[in-house]
């Protein structure tokens, strides 16, 4: 009796236990079922926005498809916007007629043998990117009744024409170098040839943006100078081949690539690129096949975090349908230009599909880095190329993913975002680069804030900012690499030519009142002397 009752009362108690057995298996079930909805539903979502990318490029190539066979380039640019018929206050000026000569003055050498060699400012070699845009803002056309300074100056012409000519023999020299020496004097020491450096090379950080700028320069003036016979030189062709091949072989960075070829005899060619420091014993971080080009280093001179960086990459896509217009043109050569246009949809494909990513405060907004696996990076630096100069360099981007970006890049979102109050600037934002936070944690670069400006379209915004830039020099009445948000008397490189040329260029798309003065050109050591027009002063530097 006592058994059977203590089997009825466990009976009861596992029957009491079903309920809630039932509810706990009813709302794991349940859980599971909102997993895997929210999980296709993130899936989808992400599909969903890989699919309008894909769908706005295909569109994209369909219209070039149906166009012509050559891609047509408006110019002159859309950005900067030119509205010559601004007013300046006259410190802004001032600085203009500094800043737009100060590459000529002090860091120009034009050579014998028609070349040209333009340091960077503080730092007595001279750089692929830096150089060029150094002289570029001699090369905009601002408006149809003034054209490029270069037209009306053969003298100017004569220095872009030294430099395009020494550059394509520097880039012959070693395509994966990026910066060098005016001669072979300066002895290495044995670490620093480790680094890849030895005679000419002065560093040797492959930057893809590098040949970007040099392809640039050579469009530029061929606009401005179409018959010159620089432009034609085998050595200008050739340096172009070079680096659409080497860009061809990175884009297989994983698989160990390299280029190869009679072009392909420097001392650091016929082998894969590796440079120490960078991970998996120099060759960088894992990156995937995805039609985009690798860069080991950013145009800060920073390694890359992701083998991938995309405004570089935009850039490039920029650079070859500048190829695709100059290779029939100049060397009646329709393979490079078809070779450019391979090259060019390849990596724009690749941008497309893995650049873009879902921000959940700023939506769809493009990467500063990616590696093709899924990883990216979100932040932007204000060397240039930057996202934030994607419409000044000439990337046919996507308006709203921009425009998201650019809130983002302008936000306490973004890690080099600062804000900050001086005497001097008030309060001030913008952002700078991982480049110099050591020196200056709180940095801001004049650079950022200049193509911030030239980017935009509000002419309000741009004579805003060209007054914190008037405003942010320390006193030294020069353009910065970086200055401290609070107090801009803290900067580094009192002497950096690239930033000093944005900013005339800022200030000339602004106003017809600069230049106005006269130039000299720091040393001319070519026996032949070349007349100037209005704004050369009366002989040459010897």
């Amino acid at each position: 009796m006592k058994r059977s009752l203590r089997l009825r009362r466990g009976a009861l108690k596992k029957a009491s236990r079903i309920p809630q057995i039932l509810s706990v298996t009813a709302i794991m079930i349940l859980l599971g079922i909102w997993y895997c909805l929210g999980v296709s539903f993130y899936d989808s979502f992400n599909e969903y926005n890989r699919k309008i990318t894909r769908r706005e490029y295909q569109v994209k190539k369909v219209e070039e498809s149906q166009g012509a066979s050559q891609s047509i380039i408006s110019f002159p640019p859309k950005f900067p916007i030119v509205t010559r018929s601004q007013t300046l206050n006259l410190d802004s000026l001032a600085m203009c007629e500094r800043t737009i000569w100060h590459t000529l003055e002090t860091t120009t050498i034009v050579l014998p043998e028609g070349e040209t060699f333009i340091h960077t400012g503080d730092i007595d070699d001279l750089w692929l990117r830096d150089s060029a845009a150094q002289v570029h803002p001699l090369l905009v056309p601002f408006g149809d009744k003034t054209g490029s300074l270069v037209q009306s100056d053969p003298r100017l012409s004569r220095v872009i024409s030294g430099l395009i000519k020494r550059a394509a023999m520097y880039i012959r020299h070693d395509p994966y170098a990026n910066a060098f020496r005016i001669d072979d004097t300066y002895i290495f020491s044995d670490a620093q040839k480790k680094l890849g450096r030895h005679d000419l090379i002065s560093t040797w950080n492959y930057e893809l943006d590098s040949a970007c700028y040099y392809i640039r320069m050579i469009y530029y003036y061929f606009k401005a100078l179409p018959d010159h016979p620089v432009l034609r030189l085998e050595s200008v062709k050739e340096a172009i081949s070079i680096m659409i091949d080497l860009w061809i072989s990175e884009q297989d960075h994983e698989s160990d690539a390299y280029p190869d070829g009679p072009l392909f005899d420097c001392q650091n060619c016929g082998k894969p690129y590796r440079y120490p420091g960078l991970a998996r014993s120099g060759k960088g971080t894992e990156v995937a096949k995805v039609g985009m080009t690798w860069s080991g280093f950013r145009p800060s001179d920073d390694e890359c975090k992701y083998g991938y960086l995309v405004p570089a990459n935009m850039f490039a896509v920029v650079a070859l349908k500048y190829v695709e217009e100059l290779a029939p043109k100049l060397w009646d050569d329709k393979h490079m230009a078809n070779k450019a246009r391979k090259l060019r949809l390849e990596i724009d494909e690749g941008i497309q599909n893995h650049s873009i990513v879902e921000h959940p405060k700023y939506g769809r907004i493009y990467a500063y880095e990616v590696n093709g696996l899924g990883d990216y990076l979100l932040m932007d630096d204000a060397n240039v190329p930057s996202l934030m100069s994607i419409p000044y360099i000439g990337y046919e981007y996507i308006p709203e993913v921009y425009e998201n970006t650019r809130r983002f890049i302008l936000s306490t979102d973004n890690p080099t975002y600062r804000q900050g109050y001086s005497v001097e600037t008030g309060e001030i934002e913008g952002y700078g680069s991982p480049h110099m936070s050591a020196a200056i944690q709180n940095n801001i670069w004049p650079m950022s804030l200049a193509v911030q400006a030239l980017s935009s379209e509000n002419i309000e915004d741009k004579l805003r900012l060209v007054e914190k830039l008037t405003k942010a020099t320390g006193g030294t009445g020069w353009m910065h690499e970086s200055f401290d948000v609070s107090n801009p008397k803290r900067y580094t490189r009192k002497w950096f030519c690239w930033a000093d040329s944005l900013y005339a260029e800022l200030v000339m798309s602004l106003t017809e009142e600069c230049p106005s003065g006269k130039y000299h050109v720091m040393k001319w050591l070519d026996p032949i002397n070349v007349p100037g027009g209005r704004y050369a002063a009366m002989g040459a530097k010897k």
